[in-house]
C-alpha cells in the first residue's frame, strides 16, 4: 500500500481514492486494457479452498448477489404480508349477493337488504274518496252523526284495506305489539316472521316499551321501509276512561314518530283488538278522530297516506261504520239509503232480463209487455220521484237504522 503524505497547510487535498473496480484502471495507469496488470493469482488453502482476493476492493459480484438476495427477500415478505389481504378479499367477493335498487330516501337501509318482498304498493290501493263514489261506502243521512266536515283531500289520505299487513309495501307499518317488543302472536308474530331476525335483535336493543309509546326500527325482509312498535292497552270496563287514553296516544305518539323521521305513508293495525279485548267499534272510532285530528293539525301535511288495515270482516264493518262520521262524503251524496234503492234496482232489473229471456225462448208476447213494466220499475227504482221521496221519509228512516244496526 503506497503511504501518502499529509497535505500541507492551505493546500487543496486530493480527492479521496475510490476503490479499484473492473470497469476503473488503477492510480497511474492508462484506460487502455492491453496495458491493464493482471491480478496475481491466488495461492490455494491448506484445505482446497481459493483464498481471499489479496486487493482491499470490494468483491462487486457478490456485493450485487447480497443485494439481489436481500432484494428477494424483500419482496418475499411483502408477498406474504399482501396473501391474508388477497384471501379477505377474495372472500368477500364471493360472499357478494346481487342487491336491488335502493329507494332514493332511504338508500343504506334498502342496500343492506337484499331480499325485500315485493309487495303491494299503497299507490295501487282505493282511498275513501274513491270508495265513496263507487258506492263501497256510504255516509250517514242523520247530520247527528257526524262529526267533521267534508273535507276531500283529507278523505284522498285516508285508506281501508282488508288483508295482510305484511305485504303492503309503505313507508312504515304499525306493529300492535307487547311490552317486551320481542315478538308474540298475532300481528306481531306475523310480522316479526316476515321480517326476518335482524328484526328480533334491533328489538332487543330498545329494551321494551311502555303502554301508549311507540318504537321505531327498520323493516328489513318486509316491504316497508320502517315497522313503528306500538304498546296498547289491556282493556278493562273498570278503567275504560284511561284505556281509551292510551289507546289515542298510541296513535299521537306513531303519527309524530312518522312525521319526525320523513315518513310519508303509515299502515296501521288493529291496535289493542285481538287478546288485548279493546271493543272493536270503539276502537274504530279512536283511530279515525285521532287520524283526523293529526291530518288537521300542523304536522298533517307530512303525511300522504294513511291506511286502517284489517284482517277479518267484522274489523272491516267497524270502520266502515266509523269512518263516514270523521271523514264524510260531500254532502247529499252516497248516503246509505242509496245503497238499499240501488241493491232493490239491480235485483229488479235481473228479473227482467231473466224474464225477457224467456219470453224470447217461448215466443209469446205476453212476457214482453211485463218487461216493459219491469223496466219502468227499475228506472223508478233508480231515480224515484222526489215527492214520492218525502211521503216515504218512514220507510227510508227505517232502512237506515236498519243498515246502522
Amino acid at each position: 500500500m503506497t503511504k501518502r503524505s499529509p497535505s500541507p497547510a492551505g493546500q487543496e487535498a486530493p480527492p479521496t481514492a475510490r476503490p479499484r473496480t473492473d470497469s476503473m484502471p488503477a492510480d497511474g495507469a492508462t484506460s487502455h486494457p492491453a496495458e491493464r496488470v493482471p491480478d496475481a493469482p491466488e495461492a490455494p488453502r491448506d484445505d482446497g479452498t481459493a483464498a481471499p482476493p489479496s486487493s482491499s476492493a470490494p468483491d462487486l459480484a457478490k456485493i450485487r448477489l447480497t443485494e439481489e438476495s436481500e432484494h428477494e427477500e424483500e419482496k418475499q415478505g411483502a408477498a406474504q404480508r399482501e396473501a391474508p389481504e388477497a384471501e379477505k378479499q377474495d372472500a368477500d367477493d364471493d360472499d357478494e349477493v346481487e342487491v336491488i335498487e335502493p329507494q332514493a330516501k332511504d338508500d343504506l337501509d334498502q342496500a343492506e337488504q337484499p331480499h325485500k318482498l315485493k309487495g303491494i304498493p299503497v299507490e295501487d290501493l282505493a282511498t275513501i274518496r274513491e270508495m265513496y263514489d263507487k258506492r263501497e261506502l256510504f255516509g250517514y243521512p242523520e247530520d247527528e252523526f257526524v262529526k267533521y266536515p267534508h273535507n276531500a283531500e283529507l278523505n284522498d289520505k285516508l285508506i281501508l284495506w282488508q288483508g295482510d299487513l305484511t305485504k303492503l309495501r309503505v313507508d312504515c307499518i304499525v306493529n300492535a305489539a307487547n311490552k317486551s317488543l320481542l315478538g308474540g302472536g298475532g300481528v306481531d308474530g306475523a310480522i316479526h316472521s316476515a321480517a326476518g331476525p335482524d328484526l328480533y335483535r334491533e328489538c332487543r336493543t330498545l329494551h321494551g316499551c311502555e303502554t301508549g309509546e311507540t318504537k321505531l326500527t327498520k323493516g328489513y325482509r318486509l316491504p316497508a321501509t320502517h315497522v313503528a312498535h306500538t304498546v296498547g292497552p289491556i282493556f278493562a270496563k273498570s278503567r275504560k276512561r284511561h284505556c281509551e287514553e292510551q289507546l289515542r296516544s298510541c296513535y299521537r305518539t306513531t303519527l309524530d314518530l312518522c312525521a319526525e323521521n320523513g315518513i310519508r305513508s303509515v299502515a296501521f293495525s288493529g291496535i289493542s283488538t285481538g287478546i288485548y279485548g279493546y271493543p272493536i267499534i270503539e276502537a274504530a272510532d279512536v283511530a279515525c278522530d285521532e287520524v283526523r285530528q293529526y291530518l288537521e293539525g300542523e304536522n298533517g301535511s307530512k303525511l300522504d297516506k294513511v291506511v286502517f288495515c284489517v284482517f277479518r270482516a267484522v274489523d272491516k264493518e267497524s270502520y266502515l261504520d266509523a269512518i263516514p262520521a270523521y271523514f264524510p262524503p260531500p254532502p247529499g251524496t252516497a248516503l246509505a239509503g242509496d245503497a238499499t234503492t240501488a241493491d232493490k234496482a239491480a235485483e229488479t232489473e235481473q228479473e227482467a232480463e231473466s224474464t225477457e229471456a224467456a219470453a224470447t225462448a217461448g215466443g209469446s208476447e205476453k212476457p214482453a209487455k211485463k218487461t216493459e213494466a219491469m223496466g219502468d220499475a227499475v228506472a223508478a227504482a233508480a231515480d224515484p220521484d222526489p215527492e214520492m221521496v218525502v211521503k216515504e221519509d218512514a220507510p227510508v228512516g227505517a232502512t237506515a237504522s236498519e243498515s246502522e244496526a
